[in-house]
């Protein structure tokens, strides 16, 4: 078994990278990345964490995008890199930035002052807009995530808030450059049509874009085979990652998602081979 995709406390999950090894072991798991949003800092207590999966260093890029949302997935990158950190960290700072005007907002929802540590002290990373819809459900103020995502939080909703990101093109420059591959994720959530996601992909082909994760928790069976189909028209490798975030995300399991994968090991081959090319 393999998962390409998932997050831990340095981001917007609630397992410690630790955490997710040995959930990894007790799942049988034998090779994992972990793929914090916009940082690598989780990337050195994964490595150092006691369990027998392979560890893979990786980070998850949010790219400017309409009418949905497109996330880019670095793989094999060198989490070293002063060059990666250096442009991560001003991702980093966009957030902090974004996140700061979100907590005014929920200042005035809740007719009172709202300080990051309130909302939430077990993250390591950055708060995400999943730690405030778990403040917004302490508060009363909604019911589920689901409602506070559907209510406040999704794109176009009062707290929600824009900040900077970066175009594919800087984001598989960057991925690259840190000996990494790029991969479109659950590619379903950029909300285009059918007819226009080969011609979208194949343009992104000439711009850097290496392989398409058709394996997640986000894709039905159905959307999973279109996508293999359109990856096999494009010559592409596919991945399979479950986008796991832990207690976040209580639908979504570590190592699953909605269609079977026949060889993993070959997926994760094809993915190492394609990397070769950027060493």
């Amino acid at each position: 078994m393999i998962d390409l995709h998932c997050h831990s406390v340095f981001s917007d999950g609630t397992k410690t990278p630790a955490e997710i090894v040995r959930m990894a072991d007790s799942k049988r798991i034998r090779h994992i990345a972990l793929t914090d949003h916009d940082t690598v800092a989780g990337l050195p207590d994964f490595f150092a964490a006691k369990g027998n999966a392979e560890r893979i260093a990786g980070t998850e890029i949010s790219i400017d995008f309409s009418p949905g949302t497109m996330h880019v997935v670095g793989l094999f990158i060198d989490y070293k890199s002063a060059e990666l950190t250096a442009k991560l960290g001003e991702l980093l700072i966009a957030r902090k930035e974004r996140n700061d005007s979100m907590l005014k907002e929920v200042s005035r929802l809740v007719d009172r002052e709202i300080t990051e540590n309130e909302v939430s002290t077990s993250n390591l990373g950055e708060l995400g807009r999943p730690h405030i819809a778990k403040f917004l459900i302490r508060e009363g103020v909604v019911a589920d995530m689901e409602e506070a995502f559907d209510k406040y939080l999704a794109k176009g909703k009062p707290i929600y808030r824009e900040r900077k990101r970066f175009s594919f093109e800087e984001s598989a420059e960057m991925i690259h450059a840190a000996g990494g591959i790029t991969i479109l994720a659950h590619p379903f959530s950029m909300r285009l049509e059918k007819d226009a996601y080969l011609p979208y992909i194949k343009g992104m082909t000439d711009k850097g874009l290496d392989a398409v994760e058709t394996y997640c928790s986000y894709h039905s069976e159905e959307d999973t085979l279109f996508f293999n189909d359109l990856t096999k028209k494009l010559g592409l490798p596919v991945s399979a990652g479950s986008d796991y975030h832990g207690e976040n995300k209580t639908n979504v399991k570590l190592g699953k998602w909605n269609c079977r994968l026949h060889n993993p090991e070959n997926v994760l081959y094809a993915l190492r081979k394609k990397a070769e090319q950027y060493r």
